[in-house]
């Protein structure tokens, strides 16, 4: 069985900062990762203040269009970046990362390739840690699109159901709030209009809202969702060991991703 694990944009970067990095909750998540034994991963990171920053100055979306090349390759640039800043603490603190774009399982239409999937799948199984990122994606012809790291965590359960133990988002906060004013965590998300769907206005892929979408798709295939603070690892030790902690958890086979609009 498998973990997937998305760093949130909000995690791996100071996300009100443009270009700054956040090594030491990197450095934090990647000792208690080193912890965990026995169990094959699969690591998912977002943009934050790297490739969403220049999807804002760029006007790119999730839509498919044709964007200014000089955007694109900003975009791209950026996150090749943050990757290698991550990958590269990562390996400091005694994991194996393997990085891995994900236009080498996505291909052209936004349709994913199963044999390059079950590809990432098989790299994890000889002690490696496949990281792979959202990113601006060729769609087809000249038209491009970002994809975020949240829906490519759900391109990854689909294709590897039944082998997937669990999923788990870090956020900058404890979970998925009822009320951001309040601050009242929902323990268990069991539809999706319960949630506050309230984020920084520089996240172009959807931000929360996203992430619960997305969240609810991997449930519908019977797998735990986990949304847990990153600041401290000790939370996403507790997840990956199955011990019960500070976070939001969506139950396997809940359904409710279409009350989301």
């Amino acid at each position: 069985m498998i973990a997937l694990i998305k760093l949130g944009g909000s995690i791996v970067t100071f996300k009100d900062k443009p270009l700054a990095f956040n090594a030491p909750a990197v450095e934090g998540i990647s000792r208690m990762l080193k912890t965990i034994d026995d169990i094959q991963m699969i690591v998912v990171h977002g943009g934050g203040s790297f490739g969403h920053y220049y999807s804002v100055i760029y006007d790119m979306h999730s839509k498919p269009a044709e964007y200014s090349k000089e955007g694109v390759s900003k975009v791209r640039c950026s996150m090749v970046d943050l990757n290698n800043r991550i990958i590269n603490i990562m390996f400091e603190q005694g994991l194996r990362p393997y990085p891995i774009h994900a236009s080498s399982f996505i291909g052209e239409g936004k349709v994913a390739i199963g044999n390059r999937v079950e590809e990432l799948y098989n790299i994890s199984k000889d002690g490696l840690i496949p990281v792979t990122y959202g990113d601006v994606m060729h769609y087809q012809g000249n038209l491009y699109y970002i994809l975020s790291g949240d829906e490519i965590m759900s391109i990854l359960a689909e294709h590897l159901r039944g082998r997937v133990s669990i999923a788990l988002f870090t956020l900058a906060v404890d979970g998925i709030y009822k009320d951001m004013q309040s601050r009242e965590l929902i323990r268990e998300l069991r539809y999706a209009s319960d949630a506050s769907m309230d984020d920084v206005s520089m996240d172009v892929t959807g931000g929360m809202r996203r992430k619960v979408r997305e969240g609810f798709k991997i449930a519908s295939l019977g797998i735990d969702v986990w949304f847990v603070n990153g600041t401290y690892p000790e939370r996403v030790a507790d997840v990956l060991r199955g011990n019960h902690t500070i976070g939001t958890m969506i139950r396997g086979n809940r359904v409710g991703s279409e009350m989301i609009a």
